[in-house]
C-alpha cells in the first residue's frame, strides 16, 4: 500500500507523456505538406544496405518516362513514323543550336557542346515539368501519402549540385585543353600581369578571386536552380492547405483553384533551364581563348 501512490504517480507521467506525443504528432501531421532541403529516407526500402530517398525514388520513375520519350523520338527520326513529333523533335534541337551558337560565338563549339548544353535545357525542363505533376499527385493523393514516397527531382539541392559541377568541371577541362594547364592555372594562382608593381599585385589578388569564383559558381547555379523549385512546390502546397481550410473548399474544390499558381510554375520551370543553359554557355565561352571564337 504504500507503494500505490508512487505507482499512480508513475501511470499519469506515462499517461501525460503519451498524450503529448500524441499531440505533438498531430500537430506534426495538421498543415501543409513542406518538403524538407532534401529527399526523405524511404522506410523499409534499401539496396545493399543503401538507403532508398523520395528524390531517387523520383528521378528513376523519370528517367524511365524520359528514356520512352527518347526512344520514342528516336524512332521517329530513323523510320519516318511519327513526321509530327519528327519536325518538332529538330525544331527544339535547331532552336537550341541556334541559341548555343549565339552564347559560344562559333557554330563548331555549339556542336561540340551541344550534348551537355542541349542535354542541360531538356533535362532541367523536362524534370521541372515532371515535378510539377508529382506535385499534383501529391496533393490529390489521400492524406497526400504519395509524398512519403515521391518529390520534385530538383527540389534537392544534391541533385542540382551534380548538374553545377558538371557544368563548372566541363568548362575547366575545356580551359585546359585550348589554353595548356600551366597557363590556365597561372591565370588563377600567379596572375602577375601589369605595367607596374602595384599592378601585377592586384592582379594576383584578382586570380586568386577567381579561383574561388569557379566555387561560388557552383554553388549559385545549384542554388538558383534549387530554391526556385522548392520555394514552387512549397507555395502550392501552401496555397491549396490554406484553401482546404475554407469550410466551402473543404471538399478538394480549392485544388482546382490553385492551378493559376501551378501555371506560373511551369513557366518558372522553363525560365530556369532557360537560365541554367545560358549561364552554363557563358562559362564554358569564358573557357575559351578568343582565337576560339573565328
Amino acid at each position: 500500500m504504500s507503494n500505490t501512490p508512487e505507482v499512480t504517480h508513475e501511470i499519469a507521467s506515462t499517461a501525460a507523456h503519451d498524450v503529448a506525443t500524441a499531440t505533438a504528432h498531430t500537430a506534426e501531421k495538421s498543415g501543409p505538406h513542406i518538403l524538407a532541403p532534401k529527399g526523405d529516407i524511404i522506410e523499409g526500402w534499401d539496396i545493399f544496405g543503401l538507403h532508398i530517398t523520395t528524390t531517387v525514388f523520383s528521378t528513376w520513375i523519370f528517367m524511365a518516362v524520359l528514356f520512352i520519350l527518347v526512344a520514342i523520338l528516336y524512332t521517329a527520326i530513323r523510320t519516318d513514323k511519327l513526321p509530327r513529333v519528327k519536325a518538332f523533335g529538330l525544331d527544339i534541337v535547331n532552336r537550341i543550336l541556334a541559341y548555343a551558337t549565339g552564347l559560344l560565338g562559333d557554330k563548331g563549339m555549339a556542336h561540340r557542346y551541344m550534348w551537355l548544353l542541349g542535354g542541360l535545357m531538356v533535362v532541367i525542363f523536362a524534370g521541372n515539368l515532371f515535378g510539377l505533376i508529382l506535385d499534383w499527385f501529391v496533393l490529390i493523393s489521400y492524406h497526400e501519402w504519395l509524398g512519403h514516397y515521391v518529390r520534385p527531382i530538383y527540389s534537392d539541392l544534391s541533385t542540382t549540385l551534380v548538374f553545377s559541377t558538371t557544368v563548372i568541371l566541363v568548362a575547366q577541362l575545356t580551359a585546359f585543353y585550348l589554353k595548356w594547364p600551366v597557363r590556365h592555372l597561372g591565370h588563377y594562382l600567379f596572375n602577375y600581369h601589369g605595367d607596374t608593381t602595384a599592378e601585377k599585385v592586384v592582379s594576383v589578388f584578382v586570380g586568386w578571386l577567381h579561383f574561388i569564383g569557379e566555387f561560388i559558381r557552383i554553388g549559385s547555379l545549384s542554388m538558383r536552380l534549387f530554391l526556385n523549385i522548392l520555394v514552387g512546390a512549397i507555395l502550392i502546397a501552401v496555397v491549396v492547405y490554406i484553401g482546404n481550410q475554407i469550410p466551402a473548399f473543404d471538399s478538394g474544390f480549392f485544388q482546382i483553384l490553385a492551378l493559376p499558381f501551378w501555371f506560373f510554375e511551369l513557366l518558372v520551370a522553363f525560365l530556369q533551364a532557360f537560365i541554367f543553359m545560358t549561364l552554363s554557355s557563358l562559362y564554358i565561352r569564358e573557357s575559351i581563348p578568343e582565337k576560339g571564337h573565328h
